[in-house]
């Protein structure tokens, strides 16, 4: 067995993050503790705080996750794990997604939009943004698993992969 390489999601790219589901709960969370009672406010304001503080820990997850590969499969190690061997993927989808204003620009180029590689079997899912450290090189690891075990992925994931330059070969990425 191979020894596996590991990708970690940096600091830096969950700080934001971090600052907005903090400031988010704050903002929202002054006027909860003002309501004085109020069972309106408090389950208005009660739920917007409860969805900052489920991104928060969803950010928390995300930042102690550990991506392993090797030539066998994909695990996830932190808060939460997940283990796939090659032969054991049945889909995998690579979706781009961009706001208006970063349409085209990714995160890595000061844009807004970014990537989201998942791979999913039976009863288990990784899911991976982009914002990893090495996802270019984990895309490229992924897309020659999934030409070698001939795994299952849609045309616009082969055509995003091809559009990093994660494709395996041209021809991989032109089959539908």
């Amino acid at each position: 067995m191979s020894a596996p390489e590991q990708f970690r999601y940096p600091s830096r790219a969950v700080m934001k993050d971090y600052a907005q589901a903090a400031t988010g709960a704050l903002i929202f969370g002054a006027p909860l503790i003002l309501a004085g009672g109020n069972i309106y406010v408090a389950t208005i304001f009660g739920a917007i705080v409860l969805m900052f503080v489920t991104f928060g820990w969803s950010t928390w997850r995300r930042h102690r996750s550990v991506i392993c590969v090797t030539d066998e499969g994909i695990w996830s190690e932190g808060a939460r794990t997940a283990a796939l061997r090659w032969t054991d993927v049945r889909q995998i989808e690579l979706r781009y997604f961009a706001t208006r204003r970063g349409r085209g620009r990714s995160e890595r180029d000061g844009g807004d939009s970014w990537m989201q590689l998942k791979l999913t079997g039976d009863r288990v899912a990784i899911r991976i943004d982009s914002s990893i450290e090495g996802f270019d090189r984990l895309a490229r690891r992924i897309g020659r698993a999934a030409q070698e075990f001939d795994l299952g992925a849609t045309p616009t994931t082969k055509v995003n992969f091809a559009a990093i330059g994660a494709a395996p070969d041209p021809s991989w990425a032109k089959q539908a």
